[in-house]
């Protein structure tokens, strides 16, 4: 049976002999849990749950095309930080994109609100020329995270316009990808009666 054992993990910044140590096993333990390789047992998998603070559900999760990556919140000037406590989101949010990331905005940034979610469709850079004019993420080389308006773009960098007044531009070498924002999700305060 497949999980996301291997998806939260990472999303914790955990490795697998770290992981291991925290569950009084081994790496090459935890590596064929994550693959398949030996049967993920009810009390594997609460053991697991516990120690990387999701519910049992979400491992199990349907792992297709539509699987999220969480990948941080967006910051003024174009920067990106990890999710202290990444969101849980309905799969049917994602079906716009192929490679589906999620990211949250940390305050008002151009016509973003706090707390808006985005999803974005992670390109090679090979094809993300579609994507010039677009809002969208992009990671270095050195995998740091930016946002921005996507105004130029080649293999060798691109260049980000965060959304708000007076910011600079992102200049990112030698991008690992390009994800255009593909959905946006806004909660507005409830009305009061």
């Amino acid at each position: 049976m497949r999980t996301r054992i291997r998806h939260f993990r990472k999303q914790r910044g955990l490795t697998q002999t770290e992981l291991a140590a925290r569950l009084g096993t081994t790496a090459a333990t935890v590596s064929r849990l994550e693959t398949a390789d030996m049967t993920v047992s009810t009390g594997w998998l609460e053991r697991i749950a516990g120690e990387l603070d999701v519910p049992v559900t979400d491992l199990l999760g349907a792992q297709g095309e539509h699987s999220p990556a969480c990948m941080g919140e967006v910051l003024r000037g174009g920067g990106v930080a990890a999710f202290a406590e990444p969101p849980s989101l309905p799969p049917s949010l994602f079906s716009h994109a192929r490679a589906p990331m999620v990211f949250q905005v940390g305050e008002a940034l151009g016509p973003y609100m706090r707390g808006d979610l985005l999803v974005a469709d992670c390109l090679p850079v090979a094809q993300a020329a579609v994507a010039l004019g677009r809002d969208c993420f992009a990671a270095s080389e050195k995998d740091d995270l930016f946002f921005g308006r996507l105004v130029t773009l080649g293999m060798d960098g691109c260049l980000l316009l965060p959304p708000e007044d007076g910011a600079h531009p992102c200049n990112v070498s030698a991008p690992r990808w390009v994800a255009p924002v593909v959905t946006l999700l806004r909660n507005y305060p409830p009305l009061k009666t």
